[in-house]
């Protein structure tokens, strides 16, 4: 036996105490009245006869409280090997609710085998009901098989959109087998599907104190679907619209299916499609005549098979007149947005124009209008036209800022604040590329002479993008509340450098425009259990918004004003008002690979089930598991039966001595 806390055993010399209150008891006797006592002889009275030990039974009761006090506050442990701890049994009832289960009646299936599982156990058996997709969610606690919530769970629980994942399941039982310290009789109700696989057979593992029973729904079964469809997010051209569906097909024969594309509910257009066997086919709708304004659209299969949730794709999408950029420059000074407004212009996938304007007439604009703000060479900026647009970015406005002899003048880039000094020599650019999403061709820089260029500072935590030659930075981004700014060190035109001479001049200006005026952000669709962005910084207080298929606003108070994101836990179209005043359609739509039904095999479920058989005997030879088994909780009991007993017998003496005096 051993001590977690061995300090607390110097707590026994306390023991002196009762034998002090015993020993050294003063010795009483009654005064007798005594005429005098002159004629005594004075001698010393002998205090031996006091000197001993009262309440021997009373005594070895306060001795042996304070030492198991000690003893206990001590925590003595012994070492046991794991398997000889014993745990309560506690059976798990664990139900797939994965999209797949929305085939046929698998979940009537699943549900009629959880109530059969609940009816064979007996009594006194504890039961916890558990439900699973890409995480494990306990629906209730450990109680018994009669209660009225067990039933509950199982009869009400209903398919989800999520994505099964039996790595999570087992990884929750682990959980939950740590936390409960019981043993767990693990029954796992589920169709089975080969996809919810994980990428390592390690991951299954449920460790020691599990028995796994598996119990598959249903059977490898055919079945089609929309696997995905590919569609702009954002359109300002409707002639050029053009929509591309796959159409997959698992464990099926040749097949021809009718593909159907709606809009706000309402049919386009259709056209057949072949399908061959377990395979895939593809289909386009072009030509298309989008409205204006925000779109719900589908494209779906026809006629429908036993999984129709997946026979429509959802994807929002739309259409807008194109947005303007305020192109900001010094007074007469209008042809440095030539080269900038050229290649913007020219590029019809941004749905961005631009137009020039003095820094001087910025107080009589409506910022807000803008997709962004660009500042070529700005200088210096008054209070009032750098408040406006520091508060225009901090409100989710964006900004490019290109650094030129003017602002490296001031050495502090406005609105940003970086400082900035002048570099006297020609040079290159890195063209290696960063992999930055601003920057989605590699190779921009390539060949590019820059004549006069200016040293950022980075500060902390801001991304350098592209670097000059020497290392310094060329593009670095800056966040500002729940917008941004990239500060580009060279101007826009061809006074610095000879950028807009070359080719890629134009993908650069198209892919930075793309990135502030935030037009690629958001996908036509997203799939099931996506992060949604509500916010950038947690630094504003302006109130998101998410309202769900239902209609329902899903956000509470406080998570409206702090939440950084929302995750989408069901198909349908979410309306977001993000806290940046943008506000979005996203289409939300099951993972298709809920869609493959074919299971795994039965050999593997085999040695799934096998991992989590604690009762098997140890494999001789292999080293046994020592775990300490602390004890403070029976020293503590006994500790608690002396102090009970103590108090008795003390009355009992000291009602004793109250009679004998």
């Amino acid at each position: 036996m051993g001590f977690f806390s061995p300090w607390f055993l110097a707590g026994i010399v306390a023991v002196g105490l009762p034998l002090w209150l015993h020993l050294l008891r003063q010795f009483q006797r009654t005064p007798r009245p005594f005429s005098s006592l002159m004629f005594f002889e004075r001698r010393v009275q002998s205090s031996t006869r006091h000197l001993r030990l009262r309440y021997l039974v009373l005594l070895a009761l306060r001795l042996a409280l304070l030492a198991l006090l000690a003893l206990a506050f001590a925590n003595p442990f012994v070492n046991q090997s794991a398997n000889s701890v014993q745990r309560r049994a506690l059976t798990v009832i664990a139900l797939d609710r994965s999209f797949s289960m929305r085939f046929g009646q698998r979940m009537a299936e699943a549900k009629a085998q959880g109530r059969r599982v609940l009816n064979s156990l007996t009594g006194q058996t504890r039961v916890q009901v558990v439900a699973f997709d890409s995480h494990l969610d306990v629906l209730t606690q450990p109680q018994s098989k009669g209660a009225a919530a067990v039933q509950s769970a199982i009869d009400s629980l209903q398919p989800g959109d999520d994505v099964s994942s039996f790595g999570e399941l087992s990884r929750g039982l682990r959980v939950i087998a740590d936390t409960s310290n019981m043993h767990l009789d693990a029954h796992v109700i589920t169709d089975a599907q080969k996809s919810s696989m994980p990428a390592s057979f390690a991951d299954l593992d449920v460790g020691p104190h599990i028995s796994l029973a598996i119990e598959p729904i249903g059977s490898t079964a055919a079945n089609w679907a929309l696997e995905g469809v590919n569609i702009p997010s954002h359109v300002y051209d409707s002639a050029n619209v053009r929509v591309t569906a796959v159409i997959a097909g698992w464990n099926t024969a040749q097949v021809t299916r009718k593909a159907v594309l709606e809009l706000d509910g309402r049919t386009i257009v259709s056209k057949d499609v072949t399908i061959t066997a377990g395979g895939r086919a593809q289909v386009e709708f072009d030509g298309l005549s989008i409205p204006h304004g925000p779109h719900r659209g589908h494209v779906s299969l026809e006629p429908h098979d036993e999984l129709p949730q997946d026979d429509a794709f959802a994807f929002s999408i739309e259409r807008s007149d194109p947005r303007c950029v305020l192109f900001l420059h010094a007074g007469g000074r209008a042809n440095e947005a030539f080269y900038y407004k050229s290649a913007l212009e020219a590029s019809s996938t941004t749905g961005l124009t631009v137009q020039p304007l003095p820094l001087e007439q910025i107080n009589g604009q409506d910022l807000n209008k803008f997709a962004f703000v660009v500042l070529n060479n700005p200088g210096t900026l008054d209070d009032g036209a750098a408040n406006r647009i520091r508060d225009y970015i901090t409100k989710g406005g964006a900004a490019l800022i290109a650094v030129g002899p003017n602002t490296i003048r001031e050495h502090v880039v406005p609105i940003a604040g970086n400082s900035v000094s002048a570099v006297a020599q020609r040079q290159g650019a890195d063209s290696s590329g960063s992999g930055a999403p601003v920057l989605a061709t590699p190779g921009q820089f390539a060949n590019v002479e820059f004549l006069q260029t200016a040293r950022l500072t980075a500060r902390p935590g801001e991304p350098v993008l592209a670097r000059f030659a020497d290392g310094s930075p060329l593009l670095l981004e800056k966040r500002v509340g729940e917008g941004r700014i990239l500060i580009f060190a060279s101007t826009l035109d061809n006074s610095t450098n000879d950028f807009p001479l070359h080719a890629s001049f134009l993908p650069f200006v198209a892919q930075t425009a793309a990135y502030l005026a935030a037009t690629q952000s958001d996908p036509s669709s997203v799939v099931v259990g996506t992060p949604v962005e509500l916010r950038k910084t947690n630094t504003q207080n302006t109130a998101a918004d998410v309202i769900g298929p239902d209609g329902r606003h899903l956000l509470s108070l406080s998570d409206a004003s702090r939440a950084m994101s929302y995750n989408v836990e069901r198909e349908g179209f979410y309306d977001v008002q993000r806290a940046g005043r943008q506000r979005v359609l996203i289409a939300v739509h099951a993972d298709r690979r809920e869609s493959d039904l074919t299971q795994v095999p039965v050999d593997t479920l085999k040695i799934w089930r096998n991992t989590g058989d604690s009762s098997a005997d140890p494999v001789p030879g292999t080293k046994q598991q020592i775990v300490p088994r602390s004890l403070w909780r029976y020293f503590l009991t006994l500790a608690f039966l002396a102090a009970l007993v103590e108090s008795v017998f003390g009355m009992r003496y000291l009602a004793r001595e109250r009679q004998t005096r």
